[in-house]
């Protein structure tokens, strides 16, 4: 939830930037092709969209309720998930969470990724069992994962 709040908080701070120059005089346009206030006052408007998400995930992450997960579980949202690939090996650790992928966390010596179940991995992931083979198919790409643990 600090990643989410950071960058936040990093948002909050452009979008006042972007506003302040979307109505600073210079921005005032010189002629009808002087475009500058109006494409301040739309990056204003997209940071502002992006904070009121990045707010209701801080919302649903502080009333997100983590369940204990068994060996023989399947993953569900909550889940920290272990997958090897099986084309070299190389193994990676999952958090599936409900908001808030994509971020980058370190728990003991493991790198662990938050993902949902929005992403394709994430909606082939949820439902399967330690043991279980995933088929991930991007575009003209194909991964195989296996399933090692559900923590």
């Amino acid at each position: 939830m600090n990643a989410v709040q950071n960058e936040l908080t990093t948002m909050l701070g452009a979008v006042d930037q972007a506003r302040d120059n979307a109505v600073h005089e210079q921005s005032k346009p010189e002629n009808q092709y002087d475009t500058l206030a109006l494409e301040a006052a739309y990056l204003a408007h997209g940071q502002s969209v992006r904070a009121a998400e990045l707010q209701r995930q801080i919302t649903v992450l502080k009333h997100f309720e983590s369940v204990d997960f068994k060996c023989d579980s399947a993953v569900a949202v909550g889940a920290v998930v272990h997958l090897r690939e099986h084309s070299n090996q190389l193994s990676q650790w999952l958090w599936v969470v409900p908001v808030a992928g994509g971020v980058e966390l370190q728990f003991e010596e493991i790198n662990v990724t938050t993902i949902t179940s929005d992403a394709p991995l994430g909606r082939k992931v949820l439902g399967c069992y330690e043991g279980d083979e995933i088929l991930l198919r991007l575009g003209s790409n194909e991964k195989c994962f296996e399933v090692v643990s559900v923590i």
